[in-house]
């Protein structure tokens, strides 16, 4: 404790909210009192009960009034409940920007794959957008709220599976309405949700060893390559449009997809505990 003490009438000053002292002598004060326990107490009997309540009302009100995103009041309306709702309105991939930016690029390209007449394109570039918002889901520093959220009774692996999750159905219910605009029928139409499913799991697989967008970028560069070498070895010399007759769209490539959808969910499960440490790294 320090020899010399803030005399009762800076104290005074500088606890009355109606008095104002200079920025330096504030300062000054507030740097001793943190160290001097006879300041302390004087500066305890001088503070007003209510300016206390007033200023812990504040920050409480303000705490527990925070305003909500607009994902977080859809979610609500949709019967999810309030708190679920606020971590997963939280998620990066979530953002109205993100969202309005996914149902564009989907038009975009069901727009282009209509006027050129080549539903195959579609079906090859369907995958990348839920491969993508997962990546970005595990990414790096994904968590808005830092590690505040290790302090909450969700945290860690469960909550990111809960945003994968929900960008993962974000992006397949945009790439199904797009797939409603494209010249083709039935199962054909939708040939790319298995694929793009198995390539989004996997990425969350894969970065139990790397950083998700790496792992995201690694499959898809695979995934282009078995469309390219579909392409190649099936001599598509006759003019038909690409990728339609893919192999990997085809009964085998599915099952393929399958298989490998299994396996990455049993990997995601046995190494979860890797996946959080990888994304809070």
């Amino acid at each position: 404790m320090s020899d010399w003490h803030v005399t009762e009438e800076i104290i005074a000053r500088y606890v009355d909210d109606e008095v104002t002292l200079d920025h330096v002598t504030a300062a000054s004060i507030e740097k001793h009192v943190e160290r001097c326990s006879h300041c302390q107490r004087s500066v305890g009997e001088w503070t007003r009960t209510e300016l206390l309540d007033q200023v812990w009302s504040g920050v409480a009100d303000r705490v527990d009034r925070s305003e909500s995103r607009v994902v977080e009041r859809w979610l609500v309306q949709l019967g999810v409940e309030p708190a679920p709702a606020r971590l997963l309105g939280a998620t990066p991939g979530l953002r109205l920007a993100t969202v309005a930016a996914v149902m564009l690029v989907v038009a975009a390209v069901a727009w282009a794959s209509r006027a050129a007449d080549a539903a195959g394109v579609y079906l090859a570039l369907a995958p990348v957008v839920p491969t993508a918002l997962v990546a970005i889901s595990f990414s790096g520093n994904a968590d808005p709220g830092g590690e505040c959220g290790l302090a909450t009774p969700v945290f860690g692996f469960p909550l990111l599976l809960r945003r994968a999750l929900a960008v993962e159905v974000l992006a397949l219910l945009v790439l199904a309405a797009g797939s409603l605009f494209i010249s083709l029928e039935g199962a054909s139409a939708v040939a790319w949700l298995l694929p793009a499913t198995a390539l989004s799991v996997g990425t969350v697989a894969v970065g139990t060893r790397w950083p998700a967008p790496r792992a995201a970028a690694a499959l898809l560069v695979g995934w282009f390559g078995v469309l390219a070498a579909g392409e190649l070895v099936g001599h598509r010399d006759d003019g038909a449009p690409p990728f339609v007759d893919a192999p990997v769209f085809g009964m085998v490539g599915q099952l393929v997809a399958g298989g490998l959808l299994v396996v990455s969910m049993c990997v995601v499960y046995t190494q979860r505990h890797h996946v959080f440490q990888e994304v809070t790294r």
